[in-house]
């Protein structure tokens, strides 16, 4: 996140006027209720999942976390992350904590990765391997773009079952 020098009032001023202007607002609501119905139709495709609450975030990611049924034992989920600064949708792999995590980055070190490749684990990474979406994105199409994200994810959900399946 872009460190700023100037006053945190003026910056609340600068905020202020964007979500007066209406853009921001409607910007953020079509993001949000992007991510609301994919969890609704992840939830009906995949009713033995468990999917978490959406998370919002401070403008700098909103996310649905889903724990698959094929990951479950390892405690490992994906999330469909919207990256807020580069206006991009990311999925990721994650774990329960970070000691798993540790664990499965360390073990898919010696994993033929094929087109993914391990994210570098440091403080405030999430992610053991993310992959972001192509753009653009169809917002003004809302359940083209909700199809085209799970599809997406449930393929990187295949992927990532394949590649944790042999490890231990």
């Amino acid at each position: 996140m872009k460190q700023t020098t100037e006053s945190l009032s003026d910056c609340i001023d600068r905020y202020t006027t964007a979500v007066a202007q209406g853009d921001l607002t409607y910007a953020y609501r079509g993001i949000l209720s992007t991510l609301t119905r994919f969890k609704s139709v992840w939830e009906s495709a995949h009713p033995h999942d468990t999917v978490g609450a959406l998370y919002q975030g401070y403008l700098d990611m909103s996310f649905v976390a889903v724990l698959p049924a094929s990951l479950a034992e390892k405690r490992l989920k994906i999330s469909l992350v919207y990256l807020h600064p580069s206006g991009t949708f990311t999925l990721w792999l994650i774990a329960g904590n970070r000691a798993i995590q540790k664990s499965v980055s360390d073990a898919l070190r010696n994993v033929s990765l094929g087109e993914y490749s391990l994210t570098k684990l440091e403080p405030g990474v999430d992610a053991i391997i993310a992959l972001d979406l192509p753009k653009p994105y169809a917002f003004d199409e809302p359940e083209q773009l909700t199809k085209n994200l799970l599809q997406a994810a449930e393929t990187f959900l295949a992927d990532m079952t394949a590649l944790v399946g042999g490890i231990s």
